[in-house]
């Protein structure tokens, strides 16, 4: 009889465990609202909310004053499996309109890791930047990065490490011209 009960328990915790792997996740979703004021009667109010769903994390958020300033916010994040991609984007918006947005996502495949960033402003310019490193034909360490600006303008550097103390550093500026360095260190036993 004991042993029966056990089994059943047993069975039923089984159950339940299944059932709520082959639920789909529901969406969780907090948020809050504060609001501040001093002694001269101006109000300020922050209201935030943040919320997640199918592995994608959205954050809301503004700050508004009683006389009419003030920003919204807008944050999401997540990861995409298909491309084994992480990923963040935002963008700020004042209550005049102007809006500054972001972006920038990381990945790892085939050997090379790439992050790449941008940050766009009110009047559309756009700047970022892109870095891959990964491990060369001769088993040197590399780091690429690569920045751009506003008007198209682009500059390079590139950090190659052989692993016995050599750092070869290779500049190339907007004009495309470009500088190396080379410095070894030298470890004596």
């Amino acid at each position: 009889m004991t042993r029966m009960s056990k089994f059943s328990a047993l069975l039923a915790g089984v159950t339940l465990a299944s059932t709520l792997v082959l639920v789909p996740a529901a969406q969780a979703e907090r948020s809050r609202q504060t609001t501040v004021s001093n002694s001269n009667g101006r109000t300020a109010t922050a209201t935030r909310q943040v919320g997640a769903e199918d592995g994608v994390v959205t954050r809301q958020g503004s700050i508004q004053t009683g006389q009419g300033y003030g920003a919204t916010r807008s944050r999401q994040s997540g990861y995409d499996a298909d491309t084994g991609t992480r990923y963040r984007s935002g963008s700020t918006t004042t209550n005049s309109g102007n809006t500054v947005s972001s972006d920038s996502s990381a990945s790892c495949a085939d050997g090379v890791c790439n992050r790449s960033g941008s940050v766009t402003g009110p009047n559309g310019e756009t700047a970022g930047r892109d870095v891959s490193r990964y491990v060369d034909e001769n088993g040197n360490y590399v780091k690429d990065t690569g920045v751009y600006g506003p008007e198209g303008e682009t500059a390079g550097r590139t950090v190659e490490r052989d692993g016995q103390g050599t750092k070869t550093t290779t500049a190339t500026g907007p004009d495309g011209e470009s500088s190396s360095r080379t410095r070894w260190v030298v470890v004596e036993h």
